[in-house]
């Protein structure tokens, strides 16, 4: 968004915190020219608490190469596990549950059918410390979809198979369950 907009209106902050040390509290700022000195002003007045110990040690981390090491590790580990997880989802999911296949980043949504109580299952998978994200939330009412969402950022690849088996298991228990429920039929009048 930054390097399109022609008027200098647009501000892109970038935060180390994810990619480089969770406490780190240290951001980069890239200013259109203009805005330069009232933001360097307000960082001032506002600011004196940044760790010139932490600035200092963010610095030889960028200079000397090992953020860019770091950022291809972890690009290459993403890629391993989401291909995982993209093959247990082809694999395991029965036919009509669709799911996202991205091409990079670490979440994977899973559309249910419209019967499913997402809800119950989430709770279903966090009693077996499976841990998915109800995606319904993110859509507007309009467009409201059955959905959980995956993360492969903070699982063991070798447990992303199992997961997704046991996913599919209750995903399949629960349709079984909808099709034989007595209070699920309707009447031919």
């Amino acid at each position: 968004m930054f390097a399109y907009e022609p008027n200098g209106r647009v501000i892109y902050v970038k935060s180390f915190s994810k990619v480089f040390l969770p406490g780190l509290r240290i951001a980069t700022v890239v200013l259109p020219e203009k805005l330069i000195p009232t933001f360097v002003s307000y960082k001032f007045s506002t600011d004196f608490t940044s760790s010139p110990l932490s600035q200092g040690a963010l610095e030889i981390y960028l200079k000397n190469g090992m953020f860019q090491y770091h950022l291809e590790s972890v690009k290459k580990l993403y890629v391993k596990k989401m291909k995982t997880l993209l093959e247990a989802c082809s694999l395991y999911l029965p036919n009509y549950v669709q799911f996202t296949k991205p091409k990079s980043g670490f979440y994977l949504t899973i559309f249910l059918p419209s019967h499913i109580d997402v809800n119950k299952l989430i709770y279903l998978l966090h009693e077996k410390h499976i841990y998915v994200d109800n995606a319904s939330r993110m859509y507007l009412i309009e467009n409201k979809q059955q959905a959980i969402r995956l993360s492969i950022s903070q699982v063991n690849e070798d447990k992303i198979n199992l997961g997704i088996q046991l996913l599919a298991t209750y995903i399949i228990d629960m349709c079984e369950k909808k099709k034989y429920n007595p209070l699920s039929f309707k009447s031919y009048h």
